[in-house]
């Protein structure tokens, strides 16, 4: 079974206006690494927030292990990182991450946290989110993406803000993850970028279309 599958995705933001997607059709399995490419404003956003969930498409369904995008279930088994930060400001990192673990519903320590020590996160932890530089707020977003132990991460333009020895690193560290079964689905501007992942199937989004490379 897909980890992912939309189903002929339309989307617009309101009626008569220009479609931002249009008969999109994607499949996501275990364990796969997906990259899509588009210009800013070709819709990769809008597509990572209909495929975690938290946008309705216009037309056509999208399924997370079997189920509605939208179900609990469904977005339990999902990470999502998308390019404004999820983080409260106000809250320390640490008290960002226990915060989200309660939401989720888990058990977590954010200084046994594997994910946290590989980010380098942990000196960290203690600081205001608000305070953080754009890569390492970046870094605290896709830890609190991670905590729940999803099946699929999506992230949004993940090298954004990162020099080049923090790319190489979280590209081995979404390979690794990507190993363990765990599904990535990553977009970017440039499909160089993409391409640190060694993704399976590299796409183009054009006009709304998923075109591969």
């Amino acid at each position: 079974m897909a980890v992912v599958e939309a189903r002929d995705v339309w989307k617009r933001y309101r009626e008569g206006g220009d479609w931002v997607l249009r008969g999109l059709s994607l499949r996501v399995e275990p364990g796969e690494r997906v990259g899509i490419a588009g210009a800013n404003g070709s819709g990769k956003t809008t597509l990572l927030r209909i495929l975690s969930g938290l946008l309705h498409p216009s037309r056509g369904e999208v399924l997370v292990g079997g189920e509605p995008a939208r179900s609990a279930s469904a977005r339990a088994r999902v990470g999502v990182v998308l390019h404004n930060s999820f983080l409260y400001d106000e809250l320390s990192v640490r008290e960002n991450l226990e915060y989200y673990s309660v939401l989720y519903g888990v058990e977590y320590d954010p200084l046994s946290d594997p994910i946290v020590e590989r980010l380098g996160l942990r000196k960290y932890l203690e600081r205001p989110a608000g305070e953080l530089s754009f890569g390492w707020r970046r870094r605290a977003d896709i830890a609190r993406a991670l905590l729940h132990r999803p099946r699929v991460l999506l992230i949004d333009e993940p090298f954004t803000g990162l020099d080049e020895s923090g790319a190489t690193s979280l590209a081995g560290l979404l390979k690794d993850l990507s190993g363990g079964g765990v599904s990535v689905v990553a977009t970017s501007p440039r499909a160089s970028d993409l391409r640190l992942l060694e993704p399976r199937v590299l796409y183009w989004l054009r006009e709304g279309v998923l075109v591969a490379e």
